[in-house]
């Protein structure tokens, strides 16, 4: 049987899957109180042990008539890592199970409050404390183990979309979403089939209606909703409501997969595209006709309702010998903009005349309008402190100058996440890595950077000019440039607080 259970066995498996993920948890700053300091600190000597043995072992590499006596410094060094290994596992038991003991069910409850406002919605948190953070991970993972429900890939999604938009076939694309998505989901009806799920441990539910019932009574309390409103809404910020919303909708998905023609359908949380392909190309098929479809189940299965006012449907049924213009379809989903062309081409015919005619053009894509704004939002940021700070603390002139090239080079560049395995990258290639040439936003971003770089004061160091002239968005796409940042920058938090509501 599946271990629910809060406990340190757990615990201490979380602790490794988050780690991979690049959430490394026993950070200082990663918690509200530093309680893996002493877990920390082994680690620090491990890693540091591990390159005096990347250095003995190039060492012996050097050696042509290798002898056991040239391995005595490299045995000498690993058993010295195996026992800091078991020290750091000794300490990190004695840590989670001090954790899991503050989550006994009779006792624990996970409090929910009101966050930042995010794009026009109300975000919520809990305290940010090494318990709560452990159980809602754990609730998570039950959460997935018992309904086999999880959140899709942007990453397979996008790539999908990529090869399915630029085949040539003839289809029919429709992009729309929720509207109100996580606001919407009645408490009745989610709550019915979580306790339908006999899998599911008690003290998952409990926690479950525990914190409906607290995003419930704010609502309430701001005068959002009365006592007598049907209750419903699920927090959005909390980590564990993506998975109940995917719960909820799994009737929905199946349902519009079913629906006659759909040859492919995707869902990210509340944005919704589909791809029906005609039997044939001639085949009339009525969009109204499916858009009300689409509108019906949504509400028969989930009481939710389609936005419509964000519904858009590309027709790319005609034939390209029936086209007699140029065209070109824009689809924007999940943080990119593909464009759908056709164009005039002459072609040669056999009687070696040139005939003109409308032929499909390869796919491309770019980053969504709202992205790329975010990109010169966090490039006027960092110019905007750079020009507070360089007034404000004239005597640290330098340290002003050295944290706008840090920025910069943050922004234009690629870097591995802290103490990561080597293959957890994050920066401009591994986060756009679907852009297609000729690169126009990137051409875009450092035509903009180079504005600001201009705009810059006459007194400005001349050296930290040249410096930032170098940096391209371009270069550390193409190249996947990897920039490694002093760990302070990330654990102080100084380099990326600017962005942090961008």
């Amino acid at each position: 049987m599946l271990d629910q259970s809060f406990s340190y066995e757990n615990f201490r498996i979380l602790l490794d899957v988050e780690n991979r993920k690049g959430r490394y948890l026993e950070d200082k700053i990663f918690f509200d109180s530093d309680i893996f300091k002493k877990s920390r600190e082994i680690s620090d000597l491990i890693i540091n042990k591990n390159q005096e043995i990347r250095i003995e072992t190039s060492k012996i590499k050097l050696i042509h008539n290798v002898e056991d006596r040239d391995f005595t410094v490299l045995n000498k060094l690993n058993e010295e890592k195996e026992k800091l290994k078991e020290g750091r596992e000794k300490i990190l038991e004695e840590i989670l199970i001090e954790i899991a003991s503050k989550t006994d069910v009779h006792n624990y409850e996970l409090k929910i409050h009101k966050g930042q406002v995010k794009w026009g919605s109300q975000l919520y948190e809990i305290a940010h404390n090494p318990e709560n953070y452990f159980v809602t991970k754990q609730l998570q993972r039950n959460i997935y183990k018992t309904f086999k429900v999880k959140q899709a890939s942007r990453k397979i999604i996008i790539d999908q979309l990529r090869l399915l938009l630029d085949d040539g076939f003839p289809k029919i694309i429709i992009r729309t979403d929720i509207k109100k998505f996580y606001e919407s989901i009645p408490h009745k009806e989610l709550l019915e089939k979580i306790e339908e799920n006999s899998l599911l441990s008690y003290p998952s539910k409990k926690i479950i209606r525990s914190v409906l019932n607290q995003y419930w009574k704010i609502l309430i309390a701001d005068g959002i909703k009365t006592i007598n409103d049907e209750r419903m809404g699920i927090p959005r910020g909390i980590s564990f409501s993506a998975y109940l919303s995917e719960l909820y909708l799994r009737d929905f998905d199946n349902k519009i997969k079913s629906i006659e023609n759909v040859t492919y359908y995707s869902r990210y949380v509340d944005d919704i595209i589909m791809i029906i392909t005609p039997d044939h190309r001639n085949k009339y098929q009525n969009v109204d006709i499916l858009k009300d479809e689409i509108k019906n189940i949504l509400f028969e299965k989930s009481k939710l309702n389609i936005n419509t006012s964000k519904t858009i449907v590309l027709d790319l049924t005609i034939e390209n010998k029936n086209r007699t213009n140029s065209e070109t379809y824009d689809l924007t989903y999940l943080g990119y903009k593909f464009g759908i062309s056709y164009s005039k081409k002459k072609v040669l015919q056999k009687n070696c005349t040139y005939k003109e005619v409308i032929t499909k053009d390869k796919l491309q894509i770019y980053m969504s309008d709202d992205k790329l704004q975010r990109f010169k939002n966090k490039i006027d940021a960092a110019f905007s402190d750079y020009d507070t700070l360089i007034v404000k603390y004239a005597t640290e002139k330098n340290a002003t100058e050295r944290m706008l090239l840090k920025r910069i080079k943050f922004l234009t560049s690629n870097h591995q996440l802290f103490r990561r395995k080597s293959n957890v990258f994050i920066g401009i290639y591994f986060s756009n890595e679907f852009l297609t040439k000729p690169f126009s936003d990137l051409v875009e971003l450092d035509k903009y950077l180079k504005t600001k770089i201009l705009a810059l004061p006459t007194t400005t160091n001349n050296k930290l000019i040249n410096k930032l002239k170098i940096l391209s968005f371009i270069e550390g796409f193409e190249k996947k440039s990897i920039v490694r940042f002093i760990t302070d920058s990330f654990k102080n938090d100084k380099m990326l607080s600017i962005w942090k509501n961008l």
